[in-house]
């Protein structure tokens, strides 16, 4: 159980996402239409089948989000569940004067978990609707005894951002990049790019109060059943993150994020130094709609 504890430790999952997500984020999340009835076995004849939904690849993803959908994700440990997260897209809200896609990713600990180290982690992140860039980033951490309020405020025009930590430190302000993204946007961008196996793709992000380029490793294609929610062909990324993410401290990535419409990030292993791997797999999804044309 120490080792549990531990990895729970080394990992926040919230993706996006995203990772992303990762990332691959965003920690925090996309598909065509989802529609399907799930019964309980107690009500399903012995003979009956599940019949999954099928996510069909296309080259193209979609060129925006879809508010109302929802990940959650199972974090496990050795076969053992030790937390959830949850991503989700809560509306179109207006940030700095700009129409903005609020993200929420909340990370929880198992219960059983609670009795020992409880985690409550909140991110939030406002995304720019049309230009898909971060207007605003919050995270909220509560992790045992630990507590951190943070607010990031983006001024992309003049690339510039003010930090503020509401716990206790002072202001500050900072340059970034042109379309800097933030820890959890950066993984709904990625899932808006056109990509291909065996290629690289770089992303501008500003965290821990830094400027960094998040690199993410394109492998290869797989077929990827994920059980109570559908079948995929899925594309295996490796992000290398030098920042310290939504979903991990430290350990190396590997994520998988599925081919259809909505680029949807579906499984992650982060494999912890000396402990072993800690995996958050997608165990329910909730499509959302596009958003409203004006």
């Amino acid at each position: 159980m120490e080792k549990a504890f531990q990895a729970y430790q080394n990992m926040r999952f919230s993706l996006t996402h995203h990772f992303l997500w990762f990332s691959f984020s965003r920690f925090s999340v996309l598909c065509a239409l989802f529609s399907v009835l799930f019964f309980s076995l107690a009500n399903k004849p012995l003979w009956a089948k599940e019949i999954l939904p099928g996510f069909p690849a296309v080259q193209k993803p979609a060129a925006h989000l879809f508010p109302g959908e929802k990940l959650t994700y199972k974090i496990s440990y050795l076969g053992i569940t030790v937390g959830q997260a949850d991503a989700e897209i809560a509306g179109l809200e207006t940030s700095n004067g700009r129409p903005a896609y609020h993200i929420i990713v909340r990370v929880k600990s198992h219960p059983v978990i609670d009795l020992l180290y409880k985690v409550r982690d909140e991110h939030h992140s406002w995304m720019d609707a049309e230009k898909l860039h971060s207007l605003r980033y919050e995270k909220k951490l509560r992790e045992g005894r630990y507590r951190v309020h943070e607010v990031m405020t983006y001024d992309q025009a003049a690339h510039s951002a003010q930090y503020e930590s509401l716990s206790n430190q002072p202001k500050k302000e900072m340059l970034i990049p042109q379309n800097a993204q933030d820890q959890l946007s950066c993984g709904y961008f990625f899932r808006t790019l056109e990509i291909e196996p065996n290629t690289t793709v770089k992303i501008p992000v500003n965290a821990d109060e830094k400027n960094w380029d998040l690199e993410i490793k394109l492998l290869e294609t797989e077929p990827l059943t994920i059980k109570d929610v559908g079948k995929f062909q899925a594309l295996e990324a490796e992000p290398l993150i030098k920042f310290q993410g939504i979903f991990v401290k430290r350990g190396k990535i590997r994520g998988w994020i599925s081919l259809d419409e909505r680029r949807i990030p579906l499984m992650m292993k982060v494999k912890v130094p000396i402990l072993g791997s800690v995996t958050a797999r997608l165990s329910a999804y909730l499509p959302g709609m596009p958003p409203k044309q004006n």
